[in-house]
């Protein structure tokens, strides 16, 4: 019997694919639009997002959808998450690392996932209880056990963001205790480089569920693990951190110990 999931697979992998099209064939001199220091955009990231919930909700007209750059509607069990460029300074600096992510969730889990590398033609994708893969040949996290031997990524706060000093006191600790740091500048990637074991671990202060969504099942169905460092639920966190399950205890230890001793309340993550 097939899994009820794989009719949605199917589909998430046929958007992003399309997706990418859409996106190589785009203009190339775009404005640069900005939210705030260090937080660009440009009308693809909201064309590419409309065309993403336009095919959505045609396709399932009772699923909600939460994109990064318009919002949404969020009521339904079935949520549709999606980021249509992650890393959209890099893509509109020329740097060849971004992503397109788009994940399904159900009752607040993700079920679905794909994050799609347009510029090495890499498709992450897994759904629940079917594994993850890459270009549909199974990954799993690594098998790294001692942080003195793991390579981590991370994502930067804003320039502006409140957590700025409590990252920094906790990112020089860190790179004191493992073999390496990475900062690509898509955290949708560093994601699905952690379920492919290219990667170890990975933490991020003040990112929105679109970072997440997709990572999250990718991690997990790729024998890894999230957690986050605020306690709540990954869909209302954002802060985020992920290991391989042989790093799990050092990794969560790492992190607790090395909080900003701040009092202020976005310092003590």
């Amino acid at each position: 019997m097939q899994n009820p999931l794989t009719d949605y697979l199917h589909f998430t992998k046929q958007l992003a694919t399309d997706v990418v099209s859409e996106m190589r064939s785009a203009e190339t001199d775009l404005t640069i639009e900005k939210k705030g220091r260090g937080d660009w955009f440009s009308a693809l990231d909201l064309q590419l997002e409309r065309l993403m919930r336009q095919r959505i909700l045609r396709a399932f007209p009772t699923h909600g959808f939460l994109g990064e750059e318009d919002g949404g509607a969020t009521a339904s069990d079935w949520l549709w998450i999606v980021d249509p460029i992650d890393g959209s300074m890099n893509f509109l600096r020329g740097l060849p690392h971004y992503s397109v992510s788009i994940a399904l969730a159900f009752k607040g889990e993700p079920v679905v996932a794909c994050v799609a590398d347009p510029v090495r033609q890499e498709f992450f994708t897994a759904a629940r209880g079917m594994g993850a893969k890459l270009n549909d040949r199974p990954i799993k996290a690594s098998s790294v056990e001692h942080l003195a031997d793991a390579v981590v990524a991370t994502v930067f706060p804003k320039p502006e963001a409140l957590e700025m000093s409590s990252y920094a006191y906790r990112l020089e600790r860190v790179l004191g205790a493992v073999a390496g740091a990475r900062r690509a500048g898509s955290m949708a990637l560093d994601l699905a480089y952690l379920a492919a074991g290219r990667v170890d671990a990975f933490w991020a202060q003040n990112m929105g569920p679109w970072d997440a969504a997709a990572g999250v099942l990718l991690i997990r169905e790729a024998g890894g693990e999230i957690f986050t460092l605020d306690g709540l639920p990954w869909l209302e966190s954002r802060h985020i951190a992920a290991s391989t399950m042989t790093l799990s205890f050092a990794w969560r230890d790492l992190l607790e110990k090395t909080k900003h001793p701040s009092n202020n309340a976005a310092a003590w993550l």
